[in-house]
């Protein structure tokens, strides 16, 4: 196999020693086609999961570090001048106390065991140029930003989803050393606008916004068959995640168990730390229940994955899930001729609306979601085609993986020619709320203002989003701790740019003038709203869920 003129350093969290970012499996095969690429992974008690392409060189930590040499780097970074930048920053934003500092001092550990393991990789000792490619935007990113100053030919990128921001259980605010790393990366790759926006608005001064770019998610075609399987008269449904407490499999098991009309068969696809646990459910629940029959396949790759949505006829693929930050999956479904279903939370209004698929409320009662099965089970599965079809147009233009990834591939082996100062205008989408009352006109770029985007997700998603931009002050503009303060004039300048825009496109915009409340309030309020909101959801019975569920799956086939 020919070597390339660059190399790419790939770290992750998981791959290829778990199912987890699984986007990876799908961008590989097109990094490959730029770069000789290593894979590092901070993984270190699982074995290799996934197989990687011809010529992919894997490479980890033997070991985790000891107590005594994590409190010594704890002790040195305490003294550093990273950390020092870091607790002034925070003051000046407010939201400096024993937790960020705390936090702040590991993130400063992790980045040093991070560079110093990469720096003993003998791929240090290629003369190549190198491009680290960091899947996430974690505590370990600064450490690996640091390596550029072995020389000019390092550059370093890194993906930030959503999950990386704000936590997906609580809302609050991650803290990554945003703002030293922001200072010496190249770029940070998002999946949507709206999470450009989102980590613009929240975690930077408003500087260098060429750095922060759209890099949508990719995934292949569809297996093609000369003969397509035959249709039956049951509902047919697939899963397909980790079996994982967010994934809320217990929830759909529940809603099942409770179904006083329709017949449906249910396929799992996946592996998980609770797979018996749920199985045990499954079979106490469903195991004798007329009209349910269900399967669970375990782990497949993504071709295994592929052949079988190709050989079987699947009507709905479903997701419960209370969190999803790369919906991947569900991308595949739609390359697949598969109708999409699921509920709105995190990155799933990134890629499914109600034009191309069906999006719930981010925690459906038991009650709703058995509605909502008995209703699928009495539709004409002809809606279900039509939307399928939708689906997959919705991934032929905008998450084809042999335009999105190639794009991306290419990209990073230009790298050093970005340039910080010019921001692109992004393409921008349209999608429609769940319940249409709640569309919100969102303005693109130099246009006129165009229908509204697929982050709105019901009542639940948009009150719940509306908090979190409640909760999060703007940033202020923030003098380069190395050079004179910044003006007065010019802070303002950037804190009413900044005040504009909003941390995500599913914000109400009647609500921004909120956005400037004090940052220790936010948990406080998040729980508020929360709890208002399950209130609410709890109060709904199962004929008003499955009224207002069947009349917007009615207009799907309209």
């Amino acid at each position: 196999m020919a070597r390339k003129p660059q190399n790419l350093l790939l770290v992750t969290e998981h791959y290829p020693c778990s199912n987890q970012e699984s986007f990876l499996e799908t961008e590989i095969p097109f990094l490959t086609k730029f770069f000789n690429v290593y894979i590092i992974t901070r993984e270190t008690d699982k074995q290799m999961h996934r197989i990687l392409p011809q010529g992919v060189v894997f490479t980890r930590p033997a070991e985790r570090s000891g107590a005594f040499r994590r409190w010594l780097l704890r002790v040195q970074a305490r003294l550093s001048h990273a950390y020092r930048i870091e607790r002034r920053q925070g003051h000046e934003e407010g939201h400096w106390n024993h937790k960020t500092a705390a936090h702040t001092l590991n993130a400063l550990v992790e980045s040093e065991l991070m560079r110093k393991y990469v720096l003993s990789l003998p791929v240090m000792q290629d003369e190549r140029p190198l491009v680290i490619y960091s899947a996430n935007f974690n505590d370990y990113l600064y450490g690996l930003t640091r390596i550029k100053e072995m020389g000019k030919d390092i550059h370093v990128a890194a993906r930030c989803h959503r999950a990386n921001m704000f936590d997906p259980k609580t809302g609050e605010r991650r803290e990554t050393l945003n703002f030293i790393t922001n200072q010496k990366i190249d770029a940070v790759y998002f999946t949507s606008e709206e999470r450009r926006k989102m980590y613009v608005n929240h975690f930077t001064d408003g500087s260098a916004p060429g750095k922060y770019r759209v890099a949508p998610l990719g995934v292949p075609g569809p297996e093609v068959l000369l003969d397509p399987p035959e249709g039956d008269y049951q509902l047919r449904i697939v899963t397909c995640s980790p079996i994982e407490e967010d994934k809320r499999l217990p929830l759909l098991i529940e809603a099942m168990a409770n179904m006083k009309a329709g017949s449906l068969e249910w396929v799992h696809i996946g592996d998980g730390s609770r797979r018996e646990e749920v199985l045990r459910l499954a079979r106490r629940k469903l195991e004798n229940k007329p009209g349910i029959k269900y399967e669970f396949l375990g782990d497949m790759n993504l071709e295994e994955r592929y052949h079988y949505y190709a050989t079987h006829k699947l009507d709905v693929f479903l997701s419960v899930s209370s969190s999803e930050s790369v919906p991947s999956m569900m991308l595949e479904a739609m390359a697949n001729h598969i109708f999409v279903c699921a509920t709105a939370v995190d990155g799933v209004t990134d890629v499914v609306s109600n034009e191309t698929g069906l999006l719930m409320p981010e925690n459906p009662t038991v009650e709703q979601l058995t509605a909502f099965l008995e209703m699928l089970c009495s539709m004409d599965k002809d809606k279900f085609d039509t939307r399928a079809q939708m689906g997959y147009e919705c991934w032929r233009d905008w998450f084809n993986a042999d335009e999105n990834c190639m794009r991306f591939a290419s990209e990073l082996s230009a790298v050093e020619n970005i340039q910080p100062e010019e921001e692109t205008a992004p393409a921008h989408r349209t999608f429609t709320s769940w319940k249409p009352e709640e569309k919100v006109e969102v303005e693109p770029p130099k246009e006129e203002p165009s229908a509204s985007e697929s982050g709105q997700a019901g009542e639940k998603a948009s009150e719940e989003m509306n908090a979190e931009g409640k909760a999060e002050p703007e940033k202020k503009a923030a003098p380069d701790p190395d050079t004179e303060p910044a003006s007065a004039e010019k802070q303002a300048s950037v804190k009413k740019q900044a005040s504009v825009e909003k941390p995500d496109s599913t914000e109400n915009p009647a609500d921004n003038e909120n956005a400037e409340q004090p940052a220790e309030e936010k948990p406080a309020g998040t729980q508020s709203e929360k709890a208002e909101n399950a209130s609410a959801e709890i109060e709904k019975t199962a004929e008003e869920a499955a009224a207002e569920l069947l009349e917007m799956v009615d207009k799907l086939g309209e």
